[in-house]
This record gives structure tokens, sequence and C-alpha cells, in this order.
């Protein structure tokens, strides 16, 4: 029994939960992996990062361009010797330094390069040491020499290994009293895998990358704390084709395939000259790593759901099967001839069968049942024939001789009044005698007592009414000729 509750109910719980997962994955399945818009995202990342980079650039070329006014970078140019130039030109590019770590707005990106060169991008002094002077940066880095030439504040990427630098930096030309230009103040902030992070905070929180394009491929620069499976899958063919495309077109690109669990796409850094930086990003190709992890509490919530099954299917084969175990052994020791064997089981669903098996055992064995209580009083429910057995009627004194008075009183009496006597006195009588009477309703009893009186008056010819009398354990009504 049990296991068979415990089968049934289970399959049903394992088709449910089966079902629930698959509808439910079938359903997420394009919502979380829809490749259409995860390019979507891919292309907002790179943009929102070009243009936060973009707008690093802009930010300090402003900085510097107000600074190139200030009476102490001129003090520099017009000191008498180049000694006194080069000292002066570091203590200055020392106060520039601190001044820019103290802006709030160059936060997580502190300089770590700050020059003052001349009309030739010879330089001056730098910050924090004596190096570098004397040294000609214009001649490794042309775009510095362009901005000394124009006069416009510029930006570039530096990336040279030989000088053993990695940055992003920004010029601003100083002019002389006559307007010519006299130098430019340089400020280089380190290119790491702590300015991609910060890039990646302040916009889509999607890893990033830096890499720059040349003849010999592509070289990543820095990343933002990237994964070494993105930085495998970032290797790919098809993620370096579309890094070259992407520098080619000047848009964005995006890799034909994912890898690693990521869709990637590519844009040129803007902002830094003619450099040939490319930022790449990395977007979850879903929603979720997987769909089964997303999942998983619809197992759990089915595995649940079966141990309940068991659990309960125990409890209710045991509240069945216990008390049919007991009657299977019960009439087997009937058979085998324990003829005085009766069940006293109580039980919601199996009582009344219990009661009927006893009954037949009374009535094939020929044993009188016992129809009374604990207090020898008798236990069977009342029932309709009771009620009609009870109301025996005594016609002798409607053709016999009648005490008058008692005739006039009866007469006399309303009917409401009569009927209520009447059934008070009918349902105390029935008490005397230890009858049940809570199955006698006053609408019944008055009801049978006017049928009864229609019938008694209908055979005698006249009108009668009913008196109570108690005779021996017998309730009878005594009939009463009115007239």
């Amino acid at each position: 029994m049990r296991w068979k509750i415990i089968i049934v109910n289970a399959g049903i719980v394992v088709v449910v939960g089966l079902l629930t997962y698959f509808l439910l994955a079938t359903s997420l399945k394009d919502v979380l992996a829809n490749q259409a818009e995860r390019k979507r995202e891919v292309a907002q990342a790179l943009r929102a990062a070009n243009s936060q980079l973009a707008l690093d650039a802009l930010r300090m070329e402003r900085w510097l361009e107000s600074n190139a006014t200030a009476p102490s970078v001129h003090a520099v140019l017009a000191g008498g010797t180049a000694d006194a130039r080069s000292e002066s030109a570091t203590a200055e590019a020392n106060r520039l330094r601190d001044a820019a770590v103290s802006e709030p707005m160059f936060a997580k990106m502190a300089p770590s390069l700050v020059l003052l060169v001349d009309a030739q991008g010879v330089v001056i002094g730098r910050n924090g040491s004596a190096l570098m002077r004397g040294e000609n940066v214009a001649a490794a880095y042309p775009s510095l020499a362009e901005s000394l030439k124009s006069g416009h504040t510029a930006s570039a990427l530096w990336l040279n290994h030989k000088r053993q630098e990695q940055m992003l930096t920004s010029y601003a030309p100083l002019r002389g009293d006559n307007g010519a230009i006299v130098g430019a103040l340089v400020v280089g902030t380190p290119l790491n895998d702590e300015r991609m992070t910060r890039t990646s905070d302040l916009t889509s929180g999607h890893t990033l990358l830096l890499e720059v394009v040349s003849d010999t491929g592509v070289e990543p620069v820095a990343d933002s704390g990237a994964a070494p499976e993105i930085m495998t899958a970032a290797g790919q063919p098809s993620v370096i084709g579309a890094t070259k495309q992407a520098l080619t077109s000047g848009g964005v690109a995006n890799a034909d395939v994912y890898g690693g669990g990521q869709l990637f796409g590519a844009i040129p850094l803007d902002g830094y000259g003619e450099a040939k930086g490319v930022i790449v990003a990395a977007v979850p190709a879903s929603l979720v790593d997987s769909l089964g992890g997303l999942l998983w509490p619809v197992f759990a919530v089915s595995g649940l759901g079966l141990l309940l099954v068991i659990v309960g299917g125990v409890l209710l084969g045991n509240y069945i099967s216990g008390p049919v175990s007991e009657l299977e052994d019960g009439l087997l020791a009937i058979i085998n001839g324990n003829s005085d064997l009766r069940f006293q089981l109580e039980h919601d669903e199996l009582g009344g069968l219990v009661f009927r098996i006893n009954s037949l055992l009374n009535a094939l064995m020929g044993v009188a049942e016992d129809n009374t209580d604990e207090q020898g009083r008798p236990s069977q429910g009342p029932s309709a024939r009771d009620f009609q057995e009870a109301l025996a009627v005594d016609e002798s004194s409607v053709a016999g001789m009648v005490d008058p008075g008692v005739a006039a009183a009866l007469a006399a009496e309303g009917g409401e009044q009569y009927y209520r006597r009447l059934y008070n006195e009918y349902i105390a009588a029935k008490r005397q005698i230890g009858e049940p009477v809570d199955h006698i309703t006053f609408d019944a009893f008055v009801g049978r007592i006017k049928t009864s009186e229609a019938e008694t008056s209908q055979k005698h010819g006249k009108p009668v009414r009913y008196q109570i009398q108690l005779r021996g354990n017998a309730v009878v009504l005594i009939a009463v000729p009115l007239k």
C-alpha cells in the first residue's frame, strides 16, 4: 500500500519538476543568451570606456592649460644657468604632481611623470629626480613635437619598451611674453591594470583590455583584472582579427565566436593622437553562467517534494495498512475457532467497516448485540420508527364515559398552548422511562399529533384531543372526545 502511494506521488513530482525545468529552460534560453543583445552590450561597454579615457585626457589637458600660465612655471624658463633652470623645473614638476594628486577628478590616476620641456622638446627637469635632463623626448614621441609646433594641447599613448615607458600622457604648450612657444608641460599617468579597472568601474563594470596593434601583432598592455581564461580567449584568432578590424574601420568590431564564455568586441582608442591602441571588452555570452545554475532550485524543490512524498506515503500507508493488518489477523483467528473475538478498532475511515464486521459476526454466531451504553441505557441511535411507535393512541374513551370537566378543559385550551403542553408532557414521560428524546422536535410532534387527531375524529365522527398517560414502560395518548 505505502509503496504504491509513494511511487504514484513521486512520479507526479518528478514529471512536474522536469516539465518545469524544461519549460523554464526553453523560455529563458533566448532571453539570457540573446546574441544581438549581448553584442549591443559589448558596443555600449566599449564606447563608454573609450569616452571615459577620452574624458580623462581632456580633463588633464584643460588642467595643464590652466597651470601653463602660472608665474612659477614661466619663472623656470627664465632662470639663469641650465642647472638653475633644471633645479627649478624639478621643483615645479613636484609641485604640479602634488597639485594633480589632490584633484578629485584625478582619483586613482595620480601622475607618475611630470616634465617641463623647452621648445625643441628637450627635458629641462622632471619630478622626483634629476633623470631625463637634456633628453629629447620629442624625437621619441612625434606627438609632442606636433603639439609644440601647433601650440595646441594634446594627449598620446606612450609605449616604449626600450625607455620602459607605458603611460597615457597629456601636453600643454608654454608661451612666452611675445606669444611664441617656449616649451611645454607634460604629465603622464600609468597605463596599468589599476587604470583599466578604474575605467571599468566608472563605466560598464565589464572586463576591459587595452591592446596595441603593431606590425608584429597584437600586444596586450593592461587589463581590468581579467581572469586567465579570458586572457586566453582574447588571444584567439577571431578576437585578434576583430581588434585589427576595429583599428582599420575606426568603429566597433565584434568577434564572431564566443571564447571562455565571453563575447568580445574592440574599438580604437580615441583622444590619444594616432596611437594604435585598441580597447577590447569581454561581456558574458549569457546573463548567467549556465541555465542549470539558474534553475537548480527547481531540482532542489523537486527533491524536497520527493522526500515529503516518501514521509507522507509511509505515514499514510501505516495509517491504512495497520488497521487492515489487524483485521486480517483477527479474521484469521476467528476462522481458526476464536468465535468470541470482536474488533475494538477506532478509525475514521474503517470504523464503519469494523462495526459491520462485528454485526455480521454476531449474526452468524447467533449472538445478540449489546445496544446499551456504559450506564446501561440503550445506545442504539433514535430513528423515525421509534418516534412513530411512541404515539400509540388509546381510543377506548371515545366510545365510553368521559369526565365532562376534562373534555371542557381540553376544548377551552388554546391550540398553541394545548400542543406545547402536550409536547412537554410527552417529553417528560419519555425521559421518565429512560428513552431518548433528542430526535423528537416540537414541529414533528405537532404534525404527527394533528394527523392522528384528524384520523381519529374522522373515524368516530367527533373531534378529539389527547391526554398523556404513562402505562408501565410505554407512553400512551388517551383520545378525549370534545362533544
